[in-house]
């Protein structure tokens, strides 16, 4: 449920400069990752709260940087948020760069800072010699050794506080948890540091994870279920001819998570009887994928009683 940005000529405040023998580096992936923004058709209902904070800091980034990590379980929203402060903030003419952690690519180090330094690779001409040499062998551009991480960061720092000297920016980070350990170091090093630039950094990770970004020490906001009355909105808008015992038990089960009261109607439309299996509704494909991280992690026995 993650979003990864927008063509360079829809970005206002972003240049790319994808001129042919540019002396820089083309940090070109065919194989980038991309995600989606989650189901923008349903409704965001009972987080006024959250986007006012977010938005408020758009509101500041001309006269302070912030970062702010946003927690919660899997499906709570966080995605949703952050592809809406991000609207926003093109909206405004900020200029916006995302990167999404990858359980399949935590391995790799620097996966995640190539993807989100990729779209500016054009502006690494403006760097010191060194600090271009720095980023283009942690990317194996060169046949050079990664240097310390520190070196990197420092790149990276002023990478990105180049790009905000012509327009401020918002750097979106989706599934911290998932991130590679140097890229997770990286991007804390750069979040303490962004105070005097014009630069937001918001971080999604879930609960339950280690994250070197995410136990960096950074603001938090934690997301939680949405009260009672609002699930019950937010079901009613997405599945208004639901029964009204299925109705009931989807309420329960989902404990006001929006991904699971968007997707369990499709499994909860039975007699109004109450004739379902004990234990709880099945999950569908997409909770299987959201919740599957999870699951895989328990103990063989945990897995067997919930299996």
């Amino acid at each position: 449920m993650a979003e990864t940005g927008e063509t360079p000529a829809s970005r206002p405040g972003l240049t790319i400069d994808a001129r042919d023998g540019h002396s820089a580096p083309k940090w070109e992936d065919e194989g980038v990752m991309a995600g989606t923004a989650g189901d923008e058709a349903a409704p965001l209902v009972g987080r006024a709260q959250e986007l006012n904070l977010l938005t408020a800091l758009l509101d500041e980034v001309a006269t302070r940087g912030q970062a702010l990590v946003l927690r919660g379980e899997p499906g709570i929203g966080k995605s949703r948020l952050l592809s809406a402060t991000a609207r926003t903030a093109r909206e405004r003419g900020i200029s916006v760069l995302t990167t999404i952690g990858v359980q399949s690519e935590a391995h790799l180090p620097f996966a995640g800072l190539h993807q989100l330094l990729r779209p500016v690779r054009a502006r690494v001409a403006e760097l010191p010699v060194a600090q271009r040499a720095a980023l283009d062998a942690a990317f194996g551009l060169t046949h050079e050794v990664a240097p310390e991480h520190y070196r990197i960061a420092m790149a990276a720092l002023d990478l990105v506080s180049e790009v905000a000297a012509d327009a401020p920016l918002l750097v979106v980070v989706e599934d911290a948890q998932w991130l590679d350990r140097p890229t997770s170091e990286v991007l804390a090093f750069v979040a303490r540091r962004i105070e005097s630039d014009p630069i937001i950094m918001l971080a999604a990770a879930r609960d339950g994870y280690p994250s070197v970004l995410g136990d960096a020490g950074l603001p938090e906001h934690r997301l939680a279920g949405l009260d009672d009355a609002t699930a019950g909105a937010l079901l009613d808008a997405a599945a208004p001819e639901l029964p009204l015992a299925a109705r009931t038990r989807v309420l329960r089960e989902a404990a006001g998570n929006p991904l699971a009261l968007l997707e369990l109607p499709a499994v909860a439309g039975g007699p109004e009887d109450g004739q379902w299996v004990p234990g709880g509704l099945p999950l569908t494909e997409r909770l299987e994928r959201a919740f599957a991280a999870r699951v895989s992690e328990l103990p063989d026995e945990t897995r067997l009683v919930t299996a």
